[in-house]
């Protein structure tokens, strides 16, 4: 399995908002993707920080989704007003996992 994580730096008063959309948007499309395999949102809501972490059935399903993908550039853009900053993405495969 693989992972993408994506540092997303989000207004702090904005943050539910983001949450929102995350959970309206962003996973409903990422659950239609070929080899999805989970999504993770973690938020630190004093600092505006979320990061996200989707899981995949395989390096080449990750590839297909990576942030030039139609799919990502589609819902990082519904987070653009939010954000402080320009978000940060890092690819991993998953070599534990309980």
């Amino acid at each position: 399995m693989f992972a993408r994580v994506t540092t997303t730096p989000i207004s702090a008063y904005r943050l539910d908002e983001a949450i929102q959309v995350a959970r309206e948007t962003t996973l409903p499309a990422a659950r239609k993707q070929p080899g999805f395999k989970g999504y993770l949102m973690l938020v630190d809501k004093s600092n505006g920080m979320a990061i996200t972490i989707t899981f995949w059935q395989d390096e080449n399903d990750r590839q297909m989704t990576s942030p030039a993908s139609a799919y990502y550039k589609d819902s990082i853009s519904k987070l653009v007003p939010m954000l402080t900053a320009a978000p940060e993405v890092e690819d991993y495969e998953v070599v534990l996992q309980e």
